[in-house]
């Protein structure tokens, strides 16, 4: 593969993720997140109100300004943010180091966070009025999609479409639809765009749209994947002849997952880190692994070696 196909592939294919991009005291390390991204030809970025414990639109906007490559944004609505993100970012910074200390205490903290939020909404006033807020934050006048968070088969979107084909409309928005953290099967489709979970690694089902957004791998295909090479060291040596020489394919996981789901279509795919060295050192291995005349076929391997219904994602 040659370098422009190379950086076609990053740029058209994949994303990232914002749901870890903060503020406060974690906000420098936000910042060069969206800037390592940039330099290793990411050019799709997804929000949401929510993300980042409120403040993933504002430091996703203040990241992007001056850079001069061209991108897409995604954001959300739907969830509403947080009503005192400053609060939440410093509840946080206490909990994180004791979580280690005391068993129980992030999944209790998490659980009281998540009671606490406001239900959804998708009243066409609400949205407008996140829609407009997210534009101000993201220091923009046009995103290029709108995705509905996680709407319920009981909730009443079809209001919904005249606003937003007048944002269309008036150019503010490029296109829109819906999104799930679940699978394919759990969201409530509406518009052209479609963003879910990936599918278990082995599994068979509809094909990915070329609208269809993809996210998990990380969590859902790199243990699948760890586990298959330690039942078949067979095929541990095939995927670690795509790596540089030397590289440790057990410790390549998230790069050997995102790119067996490059494999299985030409949706497009998302991955979240806040480590910007883990970013670029798995774009690094990306690059390097589709780089390969073996990509697809190993790739293909990998599919056949899963055992049929898939393996469980992580938690």
């Amino acid at each position: 593969m040659t370098m422009d196909r190379h950086a076609a592939l990053i740029a058209q294919r994949l994303g990232f993720g914002c749901g870890r991009l903060k503020g406060g005291h974690e906000k420098a390390n936000a910042l060069r997140l969206v800037h390592a991204a940039l330099d290793m030809g990411l050019r799709h970025f997804d929000t949401a109100p929510p993300y980042g414990l409120g403040m993933s639109e504002a430091v996703l906007g203040e990241a992007l300004k001056g850079r001069q490559e061209p991108v897409t944004v995604f954001t959300k609505a739907g969830l509403a943010r947080p009503a005192s993100p400053g609060l939440l970012q410093t509840a946080r910074a206490i909990v994180r180091p004791l979580a280690h200390r005391v068993p129980g205490l992030r999944s209790a903290v998490l659980k009281g966070m998540a009671q606490r939020a406001a239900p959804a909404q998708f009243h066409p006033d609400f949205i407008a009025r996140s829609f407009d807020t997210s534009l101000r934050l993201l220091q923009t006048e046009r995103v290029e999609g709108l995705l509905l968070h996680e709407a319920q088969p009981h909730d009443a979107l079809a209001p919904l479409a005249p606003l937003l084909e007048r944002r269309v409309a008036q150019g503010q928005l490029g296109a829109y639809g819906s999104s799930t953290g679940e699978s394919a099967a759990r969201l409530v489709r509406f518009g052209a765009v479609r963003q879910y979970r990936c599918p278990l690694p082995g599994t068979e089902g509809p094909p990915a749209g070329p609208m269809d957004i993809q996210h998990g791998a990380f969590r859902c295909i790199a243990p699948a994947i760890a586990q298959r090479m330690e039942q078949d060291p067979r095929l541990k040596e095939q995927l670690a002849s795509l790596l540089p020489p030397g590289a440790d394919p057990q410790a390549a996981t998230g790069a050997l997952a995102l790119a067996y789901a490059l494999a299985r279509g030409q949706h497009r795919l998302l991955f979240s880190t806040d480590q910007p060295r883990r970013l670029v050192d798995t774009l690094s291995l990306v690059w390097h692994i589709t780089g390969s005349a073996h990509w697809r076929p190993a790739m293909q391997a990998l599919h056949t070696a899963f055992a049929p219904g898939g393996a469980p994602c992580a938690g």
